[in-house]
């Protein structure tokens, strides 16, 4: 198959699922069909004592003190000191990016009415991408019927926002602000806020109800912290977790390295509630750099000449057929993909299976980053034995490549091949890993991509491939309606055992790996995945 800077083969729309993740920052918020948060929070609102008249939100008199503006303004301005406040209980870190926590802040009895009114008024729109899910209102600019949010937001423009201008010594021009809710499951991925005039990112909890004001770390939601590396990258492990607290206000400048992310939700007891927005201001200075960070790319090479496995010991028979070939060569044509089941011999694929299991002395695994990229973890392949070096090599032998050219008709082997090149990768999957959108999975030319799973788990590892930008345009970002499909997605890849996917990728796709929630049942272990990359 010759190939063009246009592909004359498409993949074909398929797998389409209520959760299809939108483009970024173009999604629309999708009223909840269900409305079982709605009703969840009903009943957690009964357990409220209501207020018998509407208060006045005003601050916590203690952060009105000059006293203690002041010492947060000579905190704040040393930026690398992690102090605490004795009287109020605030703090400051410095590392590994500024951020403070003002427990209190506003007077008793805020939280339970604003609560009551997020309950009786706010309607929520389910949030889903390959980064986040969970709920979220509309800005609080747009809730007229809301009297104590909108007067919430008041207090934020009026009170706060001058008060962090001299806490911080930026010039703050107005705020943005919304409720979210994240319930069991829900998840928020490692990202920086940075955003053209995004200068200072806040959050406020909302956890009024008796035993739960402040969450354990059992109970999930924190706001996690990371630190990064010398090209502004988040690295693993998580620095620091701040766990949800009634009536506390977080805030933190946003910056090149100002990483963070929402722990999943782990409890069914309790929602995560907040307010949460922005300060903005000018344009960012670290917003024009932070657009030049390049996510790493996967490293390709040429067949292994001097493996040559025997195809008829691995694979199963089936495959081998002329007849088998031609067919699904035909599909491929067709479809740009097919998944070719029971592709190994059956004793193969339990032998390497059963090592991938057991074996955790001899193969040597290391963590997937940046972690605003991906997280899971690949095996080092110069350790693989047995049967799982055998599956390995076959992938990058002369074979493999004559055998996809048979399958696809593209010019991987044979006197019209020039210089095709592989990339093979033996990936872990387990819960709370993921890859998110970014340039690091955008296909800079076409690609032939082999998946193939070992001890799958449905709900584990699923891969989801989108179209090109602009090459398929989101129906509902035109109309508005919400009953329209999301065309973005092309293609859902499931996993099943023993089995290969083989995709034909155009330039321009990208694809993701949605986050493993820890709902997902792994009761067998964690799930292996042999994914491959193959250039003509």
């Amino acid at each position: 198959m010759e190939t063009t800077s246009v592909s004359t083969v498409k993949p074909k729309r398929k797998d389409k699922s209520e959760d299809a993740h939108e483009e970024r920052q173009k999604e629309e918020q999708r009223p909840d069909p269900s409305g079982e948060p709605q009703r969840k929070l009903l009943r957690l609102g009964e357990t409220l004592d209501k207020p018998l008249a509407a208060p006045e939100l005003h601050l916590n008199a203690a952060y009105q003190q000059k006293e203690l503006t002041q010492w947060l303004q000579s905190t704040w301005a040393k930026a690398d000191q992690t102090v605490k406040e004795e009287k109020t209980g605030a703090q400051v870190f410095g590392d590994p990016f500024q951020i403070c926590l003002l427990p209190g802040l506003m007077a008793e009895g805020t939280s339970k009415a604003l609560v009551s009114e997020i309950i009786d008024k706010v309607t929520w729109s389910r949030k889903q991408m390959d980064l986040y899910e969970f709920y979220q209102s509309t800005d609080l600019s747009n809730m007229p019927r809301c009297r104590l949010l909108t007067n919430f937001l008041q207090v934020l423009r009026k009170q706060v926002r001058p008060w962090l201008e001299k806490v911080t010594n930026l010039k703050l021009d107005y705020v943005s602000a919304s409720c979210s809710m994240y319930t069991c499951g829900d998840y928020l991925l490692v990202h920086d806020d940075l955003l053209k005039d995004r200068q200072i990112a806040f959050i406020y909890y909302l956890s009024p109800w008796k035993g739960a004001e402040e969450w354990s770390e059992t109970q999930g939601g924190s706001l996690e912290i990371f630190s990064s590396d010398d090209q502004c990258f988040p690295q693993f492990p998580v620095h620091r977790k701040i766990a949800p607290k009634d009536n506390q206000f977080a805030f933190f400048k946003v910056g090149s390295r100002s990483f963070h992310q929402v722990g999943e939700v782990t409890t069914f007891d309790y929602p995560r509630l907040t307010i949460n927005g922005w300060f903005h201001g000018e344009t960012n200075e670290a917003f024009v750099p932070d657009s030049m960070r390049a996510f790493p790319r996967l490293s390709y090479l040429q067949p292994d000449s001097l493996n040559k496995p025997p195809l008829g010991l691995l694979l199963n028979n089936v495959y081998l057929k002329t007849a088998t070939r031609r067919s699904i060569q035909k599909r491929i044509e067709e479809n740009s993909e097919i998944c070719l089941y029971e592709f190994f011999k059956r004793e193969k694929f339990e032998l390497a299976r059963a090592q991938l299991l057991s074996d955790d002395e001899t193969l040597v695994w290391r963590r997937q980053g940046p972690a605003n990229a991906h997280n899971y973890e690949v095996m080092d392949l110069s350790t693989a034995r047995g049967t799982i070096q055998e599956l390995l090599q076959l992938f990058r032998s002369n074979a493999m490549f004559d055998l996809l050219r048979d399958f696809t008709d593209l010019d991987l082997s044979g006197a019209d091949a020039v210089r095709p090149k592989c990339s093979v990768e033996l990936q872990r999957w387990s819960h709370g890993n993921y890859t998110v959108l970014g340039d690091g999975l955008v296909s800079e030319e076409n690609t032939l991509d082999l998946v193939y799973y070992l001890n799958a788990a449905e709900g584990a590892a699923v891969i989801t491939y989108l179209s090109p930008d602009g090459e398929l345009p989101n129906e509902k970002e035109k109309t508005g309606s919400d009953d329209e499909e999301d065309d973005s997605v092309l293609l859902t890849i499931s996993p099943v055992d023993n089995a290969l996917n083989i995709v034909y990728r155009c330039e321009g796709t990208t694809k993701f790996t949605k986050y493993v929630s820890r709902n997902t049942p792994l009761e067998k272990g964690p799930v292996f995945v042999i994914s491959c990359s193959y250039k003509e």
